[in-house]
């Protein structure tokens, strides 16, 4: 007997006992794969049979569940008209754009939208997601996750949210091991493109700063790890310095820190466009010439990025163009569960005299 029959019978025999009704949504992925010691492609073969038999319906970035009409019932709800948008700082260089590309497209097509921030608070997020539920006005919700990179006690109101059969999309990040799509850059590949691009230079000895609770942080971190492993490149501990976000906001008070730990470093990679605009000023302070004694690069494209001395090569962030196409992936998902959802973006980077090459 194939191993993925076990799952299948137990669905069956949960199913037939009644403790799965029509309607039910099944445990989820990792749930099953502890349940029964097995891996995840084999949990999906089981899916994938029980599904081909007529037994559960698969909604893509909600779940499986009992029976094969939920994806009708969720197509043919009545509409609300109304999406929610949940980003984290609405002073950001990144988010205004991106919640005028949402809610501009989503105007157009004759939804409203309903727009919150959580400063990047998990408390705060919490009280929005509750406050969505138990006013139950909206028929989607677009949210950047709060502190990404953490663990997470909100990730229940998403989950029933889901079970509410009202679609959830992710933007700019998502929280690890959950099950629900999202639209952003492609942070690891951007950082591993910037390796290759310094060390395509002639660079060897290259640092990088990083964001600590931010999911972002940790896949741009990644890149960078990858990029280094693939020129061939020495990975020096001290290269790599981590910011919260309190550090973030002011780089100031740690400069003579980070000066320490990189002052072997031909160049840096930092976390955004905003770091390396302070990073460059930290080191103009202490008679550090960029990108003369050391070349920067950051992400985003952001205004700051063409208003600093050196302006700065960095990874644009596609904003407006990642906000509309958020909302257009939500409607779809309004009226097609199964509709592709996740997307990556890999910019080219914008080369400017950050960087000495």
């Amino acid at each position: 007997m194939p191993k993925y029959q076990t799952v299948i019978d137990w669905i069956k025999k949960e199913i037939s006992d009644g403790n799965l009704k029509d309607g039910d949504k099944l445990p989820v992925e990792r749930e099953l794969c502890a349940r029964f010691e097995l891996s995840r492609q084999t949990v999906r073969r089981a899916l994938d049979e029980l599904e081909a038999g007529g037994v559960i319906s698969r909604v893509q970035g909600s779940g499986s569940y009992v029976g094969t009409n939920l994806k009708q019932n969720i197509s043919s709800r009545e509409r609300k008209m109304n999406i929610a948008v949940m980003a984290t700082f609405i002073d950001s260089y990144i988010f205004p754009p991106v919640v005028k590309g949402i809610t501009g497209f989503l105007n157009e097509r004759g939804y409203s939208t309903q727009l919150t921030f959580t400063d990047d608070d998990v408390i705060r997020e919490e009280e929005i997601l509750k406050a969505l539920i138990e006013t139950d006005s909206i028929d989607g919700l677009i949210a950047e996750p709060s502190k990404a990179a953490l663990p997470n006690h909100n990730i229940k109101y998403y989950e029933e949210l889901r079970k509410r059969n009202i679609p959830v999309l992710f933007i700019n990040a998502q929280y690890p091991g959950v099950d629900i799509p999202c639209i952003r850059l492609d942070d690891r590949g951007i950082a591993c493109s910037a390796v290759h691009l310094l060390a395509d230079a002639g660079f060897k000895r290259i640092g990088g700063i990083f964001h600590g609770v931010d999911e972002q942080g940790h896949a741009r971190y990644e890149g960078y790890f990858q990029g280094m492993k693939e020129a061939d490149l020495k990975i020096t501990d001290s290269y790599v310095l981590w910011l919260d976000s309190v550090s973030a906001g002011n780089l100031e008070p740690l400069s003579d820190y980070f000066l320490s730990r990189l002052k072997d470093c031909q160049a840096v990679i930092c976390y955004n466009d905003e770091i390396a605009y302070q990073f460059i000023r930290m080191c103009r302070k202490h008679g550090i010439k960029v990108p003369e004694d050391i070349s920067v690069v950051g992400f985003d494209d952001a205004d700051i990025s063409r208003r600093s001395r050196p302006k700065i090569t960095t990874f644009p962030h596609p904003k407006d163009i990642l906000g509309r196409r958020a909302a257009a992936t939500m409607l779809a998902m309004l009226d097609d569960p199964d509709a592709k959802a996740d997307f990556l973006y890999l910019p080219e980077p914008v080369i400017r005299n950050s960087v000495k090459l």
